[in-house]
């Protein structure tokens, strides 16, 4: 079978779709740094190298030595808030990184490339609508503005270099394995789902709604929800695809159901019967009023459908967080 190499094979994304590519039935390689990876993560079927992959010799041995013939790139910085903040560190991240990864795949002659790429590319320009593929892009913050390069810089290297890619536009990903064996490691979570459970467990004093003054019906901003194990799949039908000689392309990955933050605290706790202690902030800077896939392209050139619904994606991060 063929050997893929996952860089950011360690983090949340890359380790769940690390063990359905195993399960699959291809070879993985991982290679991480470790810097917000954890190597518990990692199937043990696949063989890893904490290694930087902006070190073009190291990563280039690898590489070689495990004869690689495509890769899928998970590594990079995704925090919205900080990258507001800290808009260098993310384009030497997300920008630089990928563009150092980019010359040691040229140079080794893989033809196959796979990126982690955001929904949150559109910006506004799918307010109210169902964003295709084709939905003009309008980046909000400097997280999304270096997806969206990374974008046109695949795309590019790709028309020079005779290279193959796959492009993965996600939505909102939460959720952890069901029989939570692996689920978000970070130590301190911003994204909401886990935010949510962390103080319905008691593990934060008060849930924060940044802002309830976005153009919904409640106030709060509405976000599509995607279930990592469905989003590990994908990646799965993508390799596949790309095997099977398909031409490059962008999918958008999500559910096609637009949930606002307060119905996602109100559904969590009815799941688990705990009342849920929330405060009203700010509105944090960068953040759309309204983001919603859709999914048909997915589903016609990759026979993808989510199978996870919102419920089962709120009960597997919390038993993950509860037993871990």
């Amino acid at each position: 079978m063929y050997t893929i190499l996952v860089t950011g094979g360690a983090g949340y994304i890359g380790s769940h779709t690390v063990k359905r590519l195993l399960d699959a039935g291809y070879n993985v390689v991982v290679a991480d740094d470790l810097s917000t990876g954890h190597q518990s993560a990692v199937d043990s079927r696949a063989a890893f190298y904490e290694l930087d992959v902006c070190n073009n010799q190291a990563f280039g041995d690898v590489l070689e030595k495990e004869q690689v013939e495509a890769v899928l790139h998970c590594a990079g910085k995704i925090v919205v808030s900080e990258s507001v903040e800290n808009p260098l560190k993310y384009f030497d991240h997300n920008v630089s990184g990928l563009n150092e990864v980019l010359k040691v795949v040229v140079e080794k002659g893989i033809k196959k490339f796979m990126f982690s790429s955001t929904a949150s590319i559109y910006g506004n320009n799918c307010f109210n609508i169902k964003a295709v593929e084709t939905t003009p892009v309008a980046p909000t913050n400097p997280y999304a503005s270096s997806k969206l390069m990374g974008e046109q810089m695949i795309h590019w290297v790709s028309e020079r270099y005779d290279m193959n890619y796959v492009i993965f536009r996600y939505f909102n990903v939460a959720g952890a394995e069901l029989d939570s064996s692996n689920g978000l490691r970070t130590k301190n979570p911003t994204h909401l789902v886990p935010s949510i459970n962390l103080t319905l467990l008691g593990k934060r004093p008060v849930f924060e709604i940044f802002g309830n003054n976005y153009q919904t019906e409640d106030g709060t901003c509405i976000r599509d929800y995607i279930h990592v194990c469905d989003l590990a799949r994908a990646h799965q039908l993508g390799m596949d695809y790309l095997f099977d000689n398909g031409q490059s392309t962008i999918f958008n990955l999500g559910s096609e159901k637009g949930y606002s933050v307060k119905e996602v605290a109100d559904t969590a706790s009815q799941i688990t019967g705990i009342p849920l202690i929330y405060k009203i902030s700010e509105r944090r800077e960068g953040d759309p009023d309204f983001v919603l896939a859709n999914a048909g392209k997915a589903r016609e050139k990759l026979n993808w459908e989510p199978e996870y619904t919102l419920e089962e994606i709120i009960k597997s991060d919390f038993d993950w967080r509860k037993q871990s």
